[in-house]
């Protein structure tokens, strides 16, 4: 195993696959026959695959015999779901519910907790780290905005790791704790120590769902998750879950164990400082249209790829850039083996591996076809507001919302589609509209910081009230 291990950390994903493929009838039935799906759940998300994830994910979980190892498992698991089609709504709820049954007997021996006795309200917010990231950019604002007047903002981070963004988040709050070196029990007891109100989770199932498994402890009397997360954590210990209207619309509770606190919006974006220092990318029309997709490999599926191809055979003059999140080359080379067999237009299609210049990128992309079912998030914001148009699907569960949500709180509910065949027909208009795409390219940023989504200031004051009304102040 570690050959193969050694193989997958220096890149060499397909050799690392074939020799967990000839070791693992070594370790049929053994005790350690986890670890080996549990490489092969890193070789399939490295190669871009989400149903072989899936799989390796939950036998990974079935086969480990510690409970702690095998929640993280079985979140990585559920973090892999959301990248398939093929599950229903209903079938998607029921296997997180299926989570809290891990959870029997964590609850803190004092595990009554009241309101702390300090004048201000006492947030804890609670994540893997605090390095900046996708999800950073909807929850900065959370501990650098809020009123300090009535709240304290305590972070919570699981790792001692750190960078420029960190720092910036540790100078503005009143305590940035690091839990690395606790255990889960302790990290809990650590919370409760620091007198927290409300503790929110920014991580869900990510990163193993470790700051899930400190929150089954119930360290706070009143606890949420949101924003870091986009799907019912399962988990019963949390009480609130962070969302709004257009997402969770009334009756979709049944897909929830926590009750939906419902905002007007469920987040605001906070360009960072390298967004607003690249000027407006708007370029002149012109008669060569340029589709993209800058997501995660894992998000691209076969239908979304079958209404690409759709589009690049309507559209004349038009090609389709597909660029990774990741530099994992061998994401590249199954991308390609994928668009062969669906039987894609080759010649119209660019496959690039993700770089950390990618703001640039934009300069050259006209219109952005947003994923299904797992939409971008941040990519989809970030787009928006480097002036490139999203086109966008709205699906049929909370996790496959976030692009048309982004949308509509950008003022761009008429780039919103609610059906493959809509989003084909959006796509092609847009495309054939030259004014139309000019006069969008050229005023989308200004748009947007007038808009909902940029409102950090709105959203901040909005969550604020409720927490005040969740602890009676």
């Amino acid at each position: 195993m570690e050959e193969s291990k050694f193989l997958l950390n220096i890149g060499k994903t397909h050799e690392a696959f074939k020799r967990l493929k000839t070791i693992l009838p070594k370790f049929k039935d053994t005790q350690d026959e986890w670890k080996v799906h549990e490489l092969l759940g890193a070789v399939f998300h490295d190669l871009g695959d989400a149903d072989g994830a899936v799989q390796a994910y939950l036998y990974t979980a079935h086969k480990d015999r510690y409970l702690r190892s095998q929640r993280e498992h079985y979140s990585n698991y559920l973090f892999a779901l959301h990248y398939l089609n093929s599950i229903t709504d209903k079938e998607l709820a029921n296997e997180h519910f299926i989570y809290n049954n891990l959870f029997e007997n964590d609850y803190l021996t004092s595990d009554i907790r009241s309101r702390s006795q300090n004048s201000k309200l006492t947030i804890g917010y609670i994540a893997p780290n605090f390095l900046e990231s996708s999800s950073a950019r909807f929850y900065e604002s959370l501990l650098t905005e809020y009123n300090r007047n009535d709240f304290m903002v305590k972070c919570f981070s699981l790792s001692h790791e750190g960078d420029q963004f960190t720092n910036f988040i540790d100078s503005n709050v009143d305590n940035m704790i690091i839990l690395e070196d606790f255990s889960i029990e302790e990290a809990a007891q650590k919370i409760v120590d620091e007198d927290v109100d409300i503790l929110f989770d920014l991580g869900g199932h990510s990163e193993g769902g470790m700051t899930l498994q400190i929150m089954s402890y119930k360290p706070a009397l009143i606890q949420i998750s949101g924003i870091g997360w986009f799907d019912t954590t399962g988990l019963k210990a949390i009480d609130y879950f962070l969302t709004d209207n257009y997402l969770a619309p009334i009756g979709h509770e049944k897909y929830f164990t926590e009750r939906l606190l419902r905002l007007s919006g469920a987040f605001a974006f906070k360009p960072t400082e390298s967004m607003e220092s690249v000027s407006s990318l708007y370029t002149q029309a012109h008669s060569f249209i340029t589709f993209a997709s800058f997501n995660n490999f894992m998000k691209i599926t076969d239908d979304y790829l079958k209404c690409v191809k759709k589009i690049l055979n309507l559209v004349e003059n038009s090609k389709f850039v597909i660029q990774d999140t990741t530099m994992i080359p061998a994401r590249k080379i199954e991308m390609e083996k994928r668009l062969k067999k669906l039987r894609l237009p080759l010649d119209k299609i660019e496959l690039r591996l993700g770089n950390d210049d990618y703001l640039k990128d934009y300069a050259l992309i006209d219109i952005i076809l947003d994923t299904f079912p797992y939409n971008g998030g941040t990519m989809t914001a970030t787009a928006l507001y480097m002036g490139v148009p999203v086109i966008s699907l709205y699906g049929t569960r909370h996790s496959s919302r976030f692009g048309a949500d982004i949308l509509r709180l950008a003022g761009m509910s008429e780039l919103i589609a609610n059906d493959m065949k809509e989003y084909i027909n959006k796509s092609v208009s847009l495309a054939e509209d030259q004014i139309k795409l000019s006069s969008l390219k050229r005023t989308l940023r200004e748009r947007l910081c007038n808009s909902k989504l940029l409102d950090t200031k709105g959203f901040i004051a909005e969550l604020e009230y409720q927490y005040k009304r969740m602890v009676g102040a």
